[in-house]
Order: C-alpha cells, then sequence, then structure tokens
C-alpha cells in the first residue's frame, strides 16, 4: 500500500506516453517494486523491535538519571549514531557533489545536538513554543551570513532529510520514554515535538558548513540516466558491492551505520541498563532485520528509483506547464503514503490522543500539504525565482500559528513535518524534479532550482496541521457557545433548597 501507488503513476504515465518506457525497464521496475517492498517491511519490523527499543529503554533510562550531564552525553551520541543509518541521508549523499562524510557528519552532529537539548527541554517542562521561536530567529539570522544563495535550498533540505524510518521511531521512542518516566500532566503532550526540534539541528549545521567551509561545495555533476540498460541484475550489482573509492555499496555503508549504534547502546545497557539475555537477543534479532531490509531498500533505491525518477522528470519537462504541475500535485499526493515514518507518527497520534485525532483525518492533512509542496517545486523549477519566496512566508505562518493553536497540535505539527519527507521523496521526487530542471533547460542551476523540494515537503504539513488545529479549537468554541445559548424557562434559575 506503501510503495504501489507511486509505480502505479510511473505506469500510468508510460502508458498515456508522457514518459515513455522500454521492456527492460519494466522489468527494472518491477523487480525493482518487489526489492522495495520486501527491504522496507524487513526494515520495519527490526525498525520496531531494534531502533524503537533503543529508544526507549534509554529514553526511560535516561530520565532516571540524576547526573544531567550523562543524559545530554548519551542523547546526543545515540541521535548522532542513529542519523548515520538514515536512509535518506544516505540517497541523498549520493545525489550531491559535497564530500560524503562530511555531509553526514554534519548532519548527524547537529541532530545529537538539537536531539540532547530536546531531551533536556523535556525534563525541564519547558515550552516547546518559545524554543522553536528561539531557534527558527537563530536560523534566520545565520541565513544572512552566506553569501551564495545557490545553496540556500540544500541547507531546508537538510532539515527534511533528517527524520525518516530510522531517526523518527527512535526520536518518538525516546521523547515517550523520557516524558512518561518524568510524569505530570504535560507528559502526553511534551512526548511529540522533539522530532521537530531534531530537524532544525541540521539546518543550522549545514548553515554552519556552507559559511566556513564553501570550497568544499563542488558544481553539481548531473548523470543522464542509462534507460532500457541490457544488464539489469547488473544494476542490482552495481549498488551492492563496493564499486569505487567512494561508493561502499549498500552492504558495506548500512554495516558501518548501524554497527556504532550497537556498540554505544551496549555500553550504555552494561553501565546502567543490565537487560536480561533475553531481551538483548530480541534487539540483535531486530538490528538484523533493519540490517538486511535498509541493505534491500538501498540497492532498489539506487538501481531503481533514483534513475526512473530522473528520467521522468526529463520527460516531464517537455510537456505543456500545466500538464508539469498537475502531475507533480498528483504524485505529491500519493508520495505521502509511502513514507514509512509518517505511519509511525499517525498511529502513535491517534493512540496518545486517545482517537480524538484520527490517523486518516492526519494523513489527509498531509497528503494535500504535500501535494502543494511537490507543485510549488515544479512551478520554481519552470519558472527559477528564489526559494525563499515559499520558505520565509512558510515559516512566518507557521510560527504565528503557534499563538492560535494549542501547544499538543503545535507539536504533532512540527513533528509531522520532519516526518513526510522520507526515503521515498528523497530517491525519487528529487530526482524527478532534478531532471524537470535539466529538461527545462536550467542543468547550471540544479542546486538553485532542483533542490529545495525536500524543505517544502516538510514545511506544508506543519502549516497543515496547525490549520487543522486551530480548525478543531474553532469547533470546541462553536460548541460551547451553543451550550450557552440555550434558552431559559421562567422558573429556571430558582434556587432550590434540598
Amino acid at each position: 500500500m506503501s510503495i504501489l501507488p507511486v509505480v502505479v503513476i510511473i505506469f500510468i504515465l508510460s502508458w498515456v506516453g508522457l514518459s515513455p518506457l522500454k521492456v527492460n525497464d519494466y522489468w527494472l521496475l518491477l523487480i525493482g517494486t518487489v526489492v522495495l517492498i520486501i527491504g522496507l517491511a524487513l526494515f520495519q519490523i527490526g525498525a520496531s523491535s531494534g531502533l524503537t527499543k533503543v529508544g526507549e529503554y534509554m529514553g526511560s533510562s535516561l530520565s532516571k538519571q540524576s547526573n544531567v550531564w550523562i543524559i545530554i552525553l548519551f542523547a546526543f551520541i545515540l541521535g548522532t549514531l542513529i542519523t548515520c543509518a538514515e536512509p535518506s541521508i544516505m540517497i541523498v549523499s549520493t545525489q550531491v557533489s559535497i564530500p560524503k562524510w562530511i555531509l553526514v557528519g554534519a548532519i548527524a552532529v547537529g541532530v545529537g545536538i538539537f536531539v540532547a537539548l530536546g531531551v533536556v527541554r523535556i525534563l525541564l517542562h519547558r515550552s516547546l513554543k518559545v524554543w522553536y521561536l528561539f531557534l527558527y530567529a537563530i536560523v534566520f539570522m545565520l541565513l544572512c551570513l552566506i553569501e551564495n544563495g545557490q545553496f540556500l535550498p540544500f541547507i531546508f533540505d537538510a532539515g527534511g532529510i533528517t527524520t525518516g524510518s530510522a531517526t523518527v521511531p527512535f526520536i518518538l521512542a525516546l521523547g515517550a520514554g523520557v516524558a512518561t518516566v518524568r510524569g505530570g500532566k504535560n507528559a502526553t503532550k511534551d512526548s511529540f515535538g522533539l522530532v521537530g526540534i531534531a530537524s532544525i539541528g541540521p539546518i543550522l549545521t549545514m548553515t554552519l558548513l556552507i559559511v566556513f567551509y564553501q570550497s568544499g561545495f563542488q558544481d553539481y555533476v548531473y548523470n543522464s540516466p542509462v534507460m532500457n540498460n541490457q544488464d539489469v541484475f547488473g544494476q542490482f550489482v552495481k549498488a551492492l558491492f563496493p564499486s569505487s573509492s567512494t561508493s561502499f555499496g549498500s552492504l558495506i555503508e548500512v554495516a558501518m551505520a548501524l554497527a556504532p549504534i550497537l556498540i554505544v547502546f551496549f555500553i550504555y545497557n552494561a553501565l546502567y541498563i543490565r537487560l536480561p539475555k533475553g531481551k538483548i537477543f530480541k534487539l540483535l534479532v531486530g538490528f538484523l532485520y533493519s540490517y538486511i531490509g535498509l541493505v534491500l531498500f538501498l540497492t532498489a533505491v539506487s538501481a531503481v528509483m533514483n534513475p526512473m525518477g530522473t528520467y521522468i522528470g526529463e520527460q516531464l519537462a517537455l510537456q505543456p506547464t500545466f500538464v508539469i504541475i498537475l502531475i507533480c500535485l498528483i504524485l505529491g499526493l500519493v508520495t505521502i503514503l509511502c513514507e514509512p515514518a509518517v505511519h509511525v507518527l499517525t498511529g502513535q497520534i491517534e493512540a496518545i490522543s486517545e482517537g480524538r485525532i484520527k490517523k486518516v483525518t492526519v494523513l489527509l492533512v498531509l497528503s494535500v500539504g504535500v501535494g502543494l509542496a511537490i507543485m510549488l517545486a515544479g512551478i520554481r523549477a519552470i519558472y527559477g525565482f528564489s526559494i525563499m519566496y515559499y520558505i520565509v512566508p512558510g515559516y512566518a505562518l507557521s510560527l504565528a500559528l503557534m499563538f492560535v493553536c494549542n501547544d499538543t497540535y503545535t507539536a504533532i505539527a512540527f513533528d509531522s513535518g520532519g516526518t513526510a519527507s522520507g526515503p521515498m521523496s528523497v530517491s525519487f521526487i528529487l530526482p524527478m524534479i532534478i531532471g524537470l530542471t535539466v529538461g527545462l533547460g536550467n542543468g547550471d542551476r540544479i542546486y538553485e532550482l532542483a533542490f529545495g523540494v525536500i524543505g517544502l515537503i516538510a514545511m506544508t504539513p506543519v502549516i497543515g496541521i496547525q490549520l487543522l488545529g486551530v480548525y478543531e479549537k474553532a469547533k470546541a468554541y462553536r460548541s460551547l457557545l451553543f451550550m450557552r445559548a440555550h434558552k431559559y424557562e421562567e422558573d429556571d434559575a430558582q434556587i432550590i433548597h434540598f
């Protein structure tokens, strides 16, 4: 149900002649779809019994620590290491001309710092809205230091790709664990918001990286996709095993990402938690599932979804403007269904809100928001204007809505923004917008015009969910007025003494 909508749209686009595929392309797409489904399913199983459990165990344990520096240290370390295992970051690191481990390291450190800050906020009972205002004020002040505006879109993409199918379950579990053990009347409300705070970290660290290390950002090297490749099996082998000094293949890269998480957790477990052997074994099995699933998923993304997305973008560039905009909107409406982290978040929202906030309602709002985001990205690729015309009013509206929306909806909204932009958006939508930009004759402005779509996907749900919160608040107020406006009979105001 998550993968097939995008695949069906690719088939339809081919059949109506908008992006025609050949026989080998169909085989590649079918095999890739099967591998994607198996990989994502295994990864989700492993995440629930591996990465999420690490978040739960450490969240509940850290909140009991009397030494706040131990809390900060391990929250930072785990937040950093989990981010290195995020599929979206692995995918984007192969699509840009920035040195891979510098890019991953900057994003991961940003997440680690802000996860630690978010945990401290929960422990200290501080207002989430005040923190959002303060942190985003710092972000926009630092953006003024950037001289070369072509990298601005990628800065906001960095915040969007951070929180996906690996980090979201962990961060949600960590926040819920800390809030539950800490207790208090705001425990449920404080269990949200940590994902939204974690998303700000990479925006800050990437801004600083561009300010002080802009020489490391080389011009974008565009590789046109080779479609109708006769060696379908070879496409997967190339993605699976090391092929150069810069590409280790998904087998090795996933192992390098997951191993440090286990090592740090075992150290912490030996010092503080001391889980029984049965739970340790289940945890290891979960990580094994995560490893196999993530390897299969990234292999299929590299071999199939990236080149397919780029090719479709190139073909869309040949169509009339209204067709491009319409296809971008439709793809956005269904892409949100393909993000596993969204299903984790919406399920937890429905459970914690005791059914008041329905999963279907949140999914519908997110779908419309992401559809508009990708449509706006397509419009920007066509007309070639700065992303700041979207970002500045978008975040101004997001922050303004906090003052008329209750705290729970605000926290959920910023968490939703982080989870809406996951591996499927990065592996298919971003390459499609890159291909569209090149097809429209702007191949020398890819950083400036194609990137930023992930940042928009992360921003529009924040507005949508808060508007939903305002609607619910107005609905409750209207019901209250209705109850107060009933008519009194003549004797209704009598005082009756018993």
